[in-house]
């Protein structure tokens, strides 16, 4: 049972970097030992549905709104503070591609525009710990927030079917995002398989200015695009390689389905 476990994790985190923020969350049990380190290496695949605060630009011009993927890698430090509790820190970089970013008629006359841009810096700050254990289930609440860095693509306007010189841009201010939920596991063995409910938010305030060179015409508009809905639900499986290292797998379901994996050394 465990080595047919063990498969199925190895298979789904290989998976994952074959697929079209924030990161896993992980079971309520601590990687990190009280007074202990932990240090992982993880890749996550985050995709999302969003919509912006205002509806139209100006009276021509609407936002619309938009499926984003993001391809995330980073290193992770945890610190048992206390019995079966553990903050941690994530740092490292991601990427951010977003369908049909560019769609209005009045920017492109050569079909809908994707916006993307290559890895940047991001960092996540999390809490979490078990409030009640047994030999074979427990529970317990998370906190995690995450900030990444801005993104920006930028099209000229002979790239978006216009004769003119000139130039739109859209720009993706620091997005940031904060996930709030409770964990339940269970053990097989060394085993664990968790699941449970999340609320989270996320927010990106986003730019668009454009510019036609020949005739001296500028413009500009600005929002705020928000993760649509507010409650999901997550499910993995940490499974032990050896002595003090682990291997985690885990889904999560918000407006999309997104999933990923880290090797963890707890010393």
């Amino acid at each position: 049972m465990k080595k047919l476990v063990l498969v199925i994790a190895i298979a789904a985190i290989f998976a994952t970097g074959s697929m079209v923020y924030a990161g896993q969350f992980g079971p309520p049990e601590p990687a990190a030992k009280e007074g202990k380190v932990s240090l992982g290496v993880g890749y996550f695949y985050y995709s999302a549905k969003s919509k912006p605060k205002d509806k139209y630009m100006d009276e021509d011009l609407s936002w619309p709104e938009n499926k984003s993927t993001s391809n995330q890698a980073y290193l992770q430090l945890g610190y048992g503070f206390t019995k079966n509790w553990e903050t941690y820190l994530r740092v490292g970089g991601a990427d951010l591609k977003i369908k049909d970013a560019i769609t209005e008629s009045d920017f492109t006359n050569s079909g809908p525009k994707d916006f993307k841009d290559g890895l940047k810096p991001f960092g996540t700050l999390g809490i979490k710990g078990l409030l009640y254990e047994s030999r074979s289930f427990g529970i317990g609440p998370f906190l995690q927030a995450s900030l990444s860095s801005s993104y920006k693509d930028e099209w000229t306007l002979n790239e978006l079917g216009w004769s003119d010189q000139g130039y739109v841009k859209v720009k993706f201010k620091k997005p940031w995002e904060v996930n709030l939920g409770v964990g339940l596991q269970g053990k097989i063995g060394e085993t664990i398989i968790y699941g449970g409910p999340v609320a989270y938010w996320t927010r990106s305030k986003v730019e668009l200015s454009a510019a036609n060179l020949d005739t001296g015409n500028t413009y500009s508009a600005s929002t705020t695009y928000k993760e649509k809905n507010n409650i999901g639900g997550f499910a993995g499986v940490r499974v032990p390689l050896g002595k003090g290292l682990s291997l985690e797998v885990e889904g999560q379901m918000k407006s999309k389905f997104s999933m990923g994996g880290a090797l963890t050394y707890s010393f």
